[in-house]
């Protein structure tokens, strides 16, 4: 999988479960070929979308 152009976001985007990559990973070529945005727009969106869906993705990050 490539590394999202954004370092803040493939930063956080590692700290993702596999299942949560794929989804962030699908998610942004959905908005970057379909809705027509810029890869790193789509990459950083995709991670908001899974973030909302997931709230607690990044929670054993933020615990240590």
């Amino acid at each position: 999988m490539p590394t999202p152009i954004n370092p803040l976001v493939a930063e956080m985007v590692a700290k993702l479960s596999p299942a949560l990559r794929e989804d962030f990973e699908e998610r942004a070529a959905i908005m970057e070929f379909d809705g027509n945005l810029p890869r790193e727009h789509a990459e950083c969106l995709a991670l908001l979308d899974v973030l909302n869906r997931h709230p607690c993705a990044l929670c054993p990050v933020a615990q240590k």
